[in-house]
């Protein structure tokens, strides 16, 4: 027959019971792999902690310092924010549109058209003579792509303007 040893009571029972979890030992195991690590990060709160007070100090003198700048500055002291205008400002760009990926990509596609074709005019503008030329431009694939393109955004802009502005689009 065999006798199981007597378990002991109080915080010592219990803690022989969370022992028992696998859990918990798996848990415990790793920490105790990771005990030079739990040191290292105890050591560096404590010195924070520790110089908690200077550094409090020292962002206190930062905006002290800003402070004085500020009203130093004849432009910059005369600088009125309104803080929530500006805040529900934010919020609305936010919310809005623009800063999707596929909007900062159309925005891209049109910002690098702007600069080459700025480039491209300043080294060899395209002569525009008359209504007959205009029409010769149409059979240009990148001219006749371009004006696909703003036709179709203006169909889209179109469709936008008749929901009006209250109705923002929403994605999935």
């Amino acid at each position: 027959m065999t006798v199981a040893p007597p378990r002991p009571e109080g915080p010592a029972a219990i803690l022989a019971s969370r022992l028992d979890d696998p859990q918990v030992a798996a848990s415990l195991a790793t920490l105790l792999e990771h005990a030079d690590l739990v040191a290292v990060l105890l050591e560096g709160l404590d010195g924070f902690l520790a110089r908690s007070e200077s550094i409090g100090a020292s962002l206190m003198e930062a905006v002290v310092d800003a402070r004085a700048t500020v009203e130093g500055n004849e432009l910059l002291g005369e600088l009125q924010v309104d803080v929530p205008k500006v805040a529900g400002a934010a919020v609305r760009l936010i919310n809005a549109d623009l800063l999707t990926p596929e909007a900062v990509d159309q925005v891209s596609v049109l910002a690098r058209g702007l600069v080459q074709g700025g480039e491209d005019y300043k080294a060899a503008p395209i002569e525009v003579g008359g209504p007959l030329s205009l029409l010769k431009l149409l059979k240009d694939p990148d001219v006749n792509r371009a004006i696909s393109y703003f036709a179709t955004v203006a169909k889209a802009i179109g469709r936008e303007v008749a929901k009006g502005p209250d109705t923002p689009t929403t994605r999935a």
